[in-house]
């Protein structure tokens, strides 16, 4: 959807996302409660910080759909960083469930030497770079021409 829409017209697609994220962080957050209320400290055999991590994660993300639809669109650089910090995290996430968590599936040197934990967190280094690329430089943008020491924009009045 973000390569196919239009710049600034959101869509149903979009309401249905704020939906799907709204529900997902609220479950994931509810979950956390109930393992940190629960005696073990545990819901389906895992702590309370995870579940509060990923809902949050998912409310971030809700937050930032409410903002766009109330904008009406979002267009340019804002499009792409909200792309790329959505893109960027779930591969982050998606790496560190291999590299992390399934360690004993790679060579011992590449445990060792702190390659896995290197390749876990790669795709959240490069998600600043990018972020910073594209939201603070002006390598995107065409500089305008200048007509007789004014901008265009600015020479009509």
């Amino acid at each position: 959807m973000t390569a196919r829409r239009r710049d600034g017209q959101p869509g149903i697609f979009d309401w249905g996302a704020l939906l799907v994220a709204l529900s997902v962080g609220a479950v994931t957050v509810t979950y956390g409660l109930e393992a940190a209320l629960s005696p073990t400290g545990l819901k389906n055999g895992d702590p309370a910080g995870p579940y509060f991590f990923l809902g949050s994660v998912a409310l971030l993300a809700a937050a930032g759909d409410v903002r766009m639809l109330v904008r009406r669109g979002i267009t340019g650089s804002h499009r792409i960083a909200r792309h790329l910090w959505r893109m960027c995290f779930a591969l982050f996430i998606a790496a560190g469930s291999i590299f992390l968590a399934r360690q004993h599936l790679f060579p011992a040197f590449m445990r060792k030497t702190g390659m896995l934990v290197f390749l876990s967190f790669l795709p959240l280094l490069l998600m600043v770079f990018w972020l910073i690329r594209v939201r603070f430089t002006n390598a995107d943008k065409k500089k305008r021409p200048v007509i007789g020491g004014l901008a265009p924009s600015l020479s009509a009045h």
